[in-house]
């Protein structure tokens, strides 16, 4: 009785229409070339994210130009006067050029997080590294939305 129903349950999922929300086939811009500020594996990972969507087919040509910031300020302190708490903010800043190099639309987009300082320096540079690759999925999801409304 089990197999009958994992049968009909894979069949069912099988046939249930899901398509995928971005794809680059439904993307209405072909990315010609993308630079960044800096050269680190934050800006690596928002170009990879962003080259995805690009659209071979469209007669749409874009450059796309942005800068990454990061800034870790200290919010909290203790009786001691030593950090106890920490905000990182990451910017974004986007901009987009047609062919002949004029700005098409510009936008910023910027995430941040507190957190706790831990006292083992190795946990929290690791913790930091972790946000930091968190902050940039999310801006990279925005950046995309971003670009399939650009017109």
């Amino acid at each position: 009785m089990k197999k009958i129903f994992l049968v009909i349950l894979i069949l069912l999922l099988n046939n249930c229409g899901y398509t995928p929300i971005y794809s680059s086939k439904d993307s209405n811009f072909k990315i010609v070339n993308l630079n960044s500020n800096v050269n680190n594996n934050l800006t690596n990972y928002i170009k990879n994210s962003i080259s995805v969507f690009s659209n071979e087919d469209s007669d749409k040509k874009l450059n796309i130009s942005f800068n990454l910031k990061e800034n870790v300020s200290v919010i909290l302190k203790d009786s001691k006067g030593d950090p106890a708490k920490n905000r990182l903010t990451i910017t974004v800043d986007v901009s987009l050029f047609d062919t002949n190099k004029n700005l098409v639309e510009s936008n910023s987009f910027s995430e941040s997080f507190q957190y706790n300082i831990d006292d083992n320096k190795f946990n929290l540079k690791q913790y930091e590294k972790n946000l930091k690759f968190s902050l940039v999925e999310q801006i990279s999801q925005q950046i995309i939305e971003f670009l399939t409304n650009v017109k």
